[in-house]
């Protein structure tokens, strides 16, 4: 069964962005995972509340993600996101069987 990450981040340094990201691209794949969406919001349809920026990704399994999350390749990203950016929230969340 399919599970996503849900991340709400907000960047403090946009150079770190990019780096993150490149870094973050490659970590992903041994575990199956790929982005279906990242950057700014589009529009708000309801609530007051809403992010700036969100990234949504998907792996094969619950699993899956968490290794990728512990995953030796991911820690330099991470460390790149906790010097540069402020995480309001990163969740999994089990995807439904089709």
């Amino acid at each position: 069964m399919p599970a996503y990450l849900v991340a709400c981040i907000t960047w403090n340094d946009t150079g770190a962005v990019e780096r993150y990201g490149k870094i973050v691209v490659d970590s992903l794949k041994p575990f199956g995972g790929r982005y279906l969406a990242r950057g700014p919001i589009s529009s708000v349809v309801e609530g007051a509340d809403a992010p700036k920026r969100l990234a949504i990704v998907e792996f094969p399994t619950l699993e899956q993600a968490k290794q990728w999350h512990e995953s030796d390749a991911y820690q330099p990203a991470l460390a790149i996101r906790a010097a540069s950016a402020t995480t309001h929230w990163i969740v999994f969340i089990e995807g439904i069987e089709k």
